[in-house]
């Protein structure tokens, strides 16, 4: 399946998330076979498809919790649990704590603890790009897509961002990917952005890019929902260090989360925007016979 494919596959759970019958319409949505969908959906995601469904309902009915007032078992029916037993067990394993007492932590946090839980930044983050005084970078409970909370970039001058962007990035030692297919993935969600993507870098001992991929082409405009964003790129055994994130350009909002960085088969085409991706390892056509 294309990049475009399983964007508009995620997309598909989303709209259908409670749907009781999901799990049964998704292959036929994308005309496969059940069998062969579920591997494929295993292999690019890293769950299964039942494993990512329930994280994404659990997930949501935290956001339930904290902004209404219903009742614990209707909400448990509603994200297709059997019974509240049930829904709190599956809550609990994700959170920590059963969903009653959750919502009560939640409702007695100060202004003050929610700002402290927003700006405490993550480990292995950290902010690049061109005027980052201009951008701000939090942790956000509110929105999220899977887990306890995402991460949100933002412009927040009232200076024009024409021709400025930030990025969230990380920086790793190539030695343990030499020779692999790597494929780094995610879900995006913007709000009146410029434009706003996932990227990944392989850099040479020079500091040269040896694969890059951006998504200029197929990046996100504006406002969109939760999104599917992939890049693979192929990590030549020169390479000596590997760069990725998510970037904003210009103004807006972009909220990250359900990162993953992990080996791909051969099979899968790399999204490499460069073109030679090396030197040659001798040298040639030094008679200049060869056309």
């Amino acid at each position: 399946m294309k990049e475009q494919d399983w964007r508009e596959t995620m997309r598909y759970i989303e709209a259908h998330l409670y749907k009781q019958d999901l799990m049964e319409r998704l292959p036929a949505s994308v005309q496969y076979s059940s069998f062969h969908f579920g591997r494929l959906f295993k292999k690019r995601i890293g769950q299964t498809i039942g494993e990512y469904i329930r994280i994404r309902r659990v997930t949501d009915s935290a956001r339930i919790l904290r902004t209404t007032d219903n009742e614990i078992l209707d909400l448990a029916l509603h994200c297709g649990y059997q019974s509240q037993e049930a829904f709190t067990r599956a809550f609990k394993g994700q959170y920590g704590l059963p969903p009653r007492r959750y919502r009560q932590i939640m409702s007695t946090l100060t202004d003050k603890e929610r700002r402290y839980m927003q700006t405490n930044q993550p480990t292995g983050w950290f902010l690049s790009g061109t005027d980052t005084g201009e951008y701000q970078f939090e942790m956000d409970s509110d929105i999220v897509h899977q887990g306890v909370q995402s991460g949100k970039l933002s412009h927040m001058s009232k200076k024009k961002a024409t021709g400025k962007f930030a990025t969230m990035m990380q920086s790793i030692q190539a030695v343990d990917y030499r020779g692999k297919r790597m494929m780094f993935a995610g879900f995006l969600k913007t709000e009146k952005a410029g434009r706003a993507g996932a990227w990944f870098r392989v850099d040479d001992i020079s500091g040269d890019p040896l694969q890059f991929d951006n998504m200029s082409g197929r990046s996100l405009h504006d406002s969109t929902d939760w999104t599917y964003c992939a890049i693979v790129l192929d990590v030549p055994e020169e390479a000596l260090s590997l760069h990725f994130g998510f970037l904003l350009e210009e103004a807006g909002t972009v909220w990250a989360d359900s990162f993953s960085f992990h080996e791909v088969e051969r099979s899968i085409p790399i999204t490499n925007q460069l073109g030679q991706t090396s030197l040659p390892r001798s040298p040639v056509n030094l008679t200049f016979d060869e056309q």
